[in-house]
């Protein structure tokens, strides 16, 4: 029987190989270049011999590559956190039939399907120095607080997060309504019977149901934050100013198209990578823990 099993897993592997010789070449073969690359000095674009690791032990050394990693950090504790709050809230009304529910869920979901870019072009006109929302505050009498949203160190990572929160309410509300159907409502009836609050429901009986899905899209929403922000800075603040919004996606940018620095782009690259895999590997092991204490409770 075993032998049996081994033949049957080992025929599948032979099915399955022509496909995972194409995703390691898709995928894994630009991870091993850039890691070749990072352990290179680079001149005029080529590289000229091997130099260790060099390339990491300087960027270990760059204010600059801390400050990006700091604006990450700040990001994600600005984005998550209000992201979550604010489509379980809707969520919630909307899964209780608030009136215009269907409204709402399609105002929300707007930015979604929208492309990064095109959402970034269109935030950047409204926080212009001169844009509707500076009119705006002009208008009603509110010129103190005029302000040169995407141009001030002091702004121009804030707008980035308000950004970020437009753009990516709409998923989130859509991935807990999804888990909210297969609630059984007796659950939420039997609470009001006990005479539950609207607060005391969200607290006791939403969050606790939807902690799974809550901490997939957290390590969704993490890996995003840390790679796919290059539109926004690009468009919206070009990383400035100084490094006051720069993230670590644009960094590598900046120092390898920029500046030219290769082996530090690559070695930037990475440490991305890494930091990514670190984040992915917790939540599976998490995952795998409660899992065995699920099975161990049966």
């Amino acid at each position: 029987m075993a032998l049996s099993k081994l033949a049957t897993s080992r025929k599948g592997l032979l099915f399955i190989l022509p496909a995972l010789v194409i995703v390691c070449f898709i995928f894994l073969n630009p991870i091993f270049r850039m890691f070749i690359f990072s352990v290179e000095h680079w001149k005029y674009l080529r590289p000229t011999g091997f130099n260790g690791f060099a390339n990491y032990l300087a960027l270990l050394g760059d204010r600059h590559f801390y400050e990006t990693l700091g604006n990450n950090g700040i990001i994600i504790a600005g984005v998550v956190p209000c992201v979550i709050v604010i489509s379980l809230t809707f969520a919630q009304a909307i899964f209780g039939r608030m009136p215009g529910y269907s409204v709402y869920t399609f105002l929300f979901f707007i930015p979604v399907v929208m492309p990064d870019i095109v959402v970034a072009k269109i935030l950047t006109e409204v926080l212009n120095k001169v844009g509707p929302l500076n009119q705006f505050f002009n208008l009603f009498g509110l010129g103190y607080l005029d302000r040169d949203w995407l141009g001030a160190p002091g702004f121009s990572l804030f707008s980035i997060i308000a950004s970020l929160i437009w753009k990516n309410i709409g998923f989130a509300l859509l991935l807990f309504l999804a888990r909210l159907t297969t609630v059984d409502v007796a659950i939420y009836e039997a609470a009001e019977i006990d005479g539950a609050s609207g607060s005391q429901k969200y607290f006791f009986i939403t969050i606790p149901m939807l902690a799974s899905t809550i901490s997939v899209y957290v390590v969704l929403q993490v890996i995003g934050l840390m790679s796919f922000l290059f539109s926004y800075i690009h468009v919206m603040t070009a990383g400035g100013p100084g490094y006051s919004s720069t993230v670590l996606e644009y960094f590598i940018y900046l120092n390898t198209f920029r500046l030219q620095e290769i082996g530090i782009g690559s070695a930037a690259g990475m440490i991305l990578i890494v930091i990514t895999m670190i984040v992915v590997w917790n939540y599976l092991f998490a995952s795998r823990k409660r899992s065995r204490k699920a099975g161990e409770a049966q």
